[in-house]
């Protein structure tokens, strides 16, 4: 069970930490380009939700893991998870072109 909570703490890390070992890219040219981010920060979303219902509903050894870590871990999940539907419903957002000067 302890291996079954490290590997999916690793999935949730890599997942987290995945867009910060990207290098920078020069902004969304095109708007098949935005649509293929969005469509990949709904996957991550979809997949920290999974990770973070999997390790609530995950019964660790006591004296091994506190369930405070537990809690904690699935929060950050949901958070990251929240946080990639909002930035994938602002990728599908049509860009302006055009913008009043006042």
């Amino acid at each position: 069970m302890i291996y079954m909570n490290f590997a999916v703490a690793l999935v949730a890390g890599l997942m987290l930490f995945e867009p910060f070992t990207r290098p920078p890219v020069s902004r969304f040219t095109t708007h098949r380009m935005r649509r293929m981010l969005a469509k990949r920060s709904y996957c991550q979303a979809a997949g920290a939700f999974f990770a973070a219902l999997l390790v609530a509903t995950s019964q660790p050894a006591p004296e091994r893991v506190s369930p405070l870590l537990v809690l904690c871990v699935a929060s950050a999940l949901l958070a990251a998870s929240l946080y990639w539907i909002v930035r994938g419903k602002l990728l599908l957002k049509q860009r302006r072109v055009f913008t009043e000067l006042h």
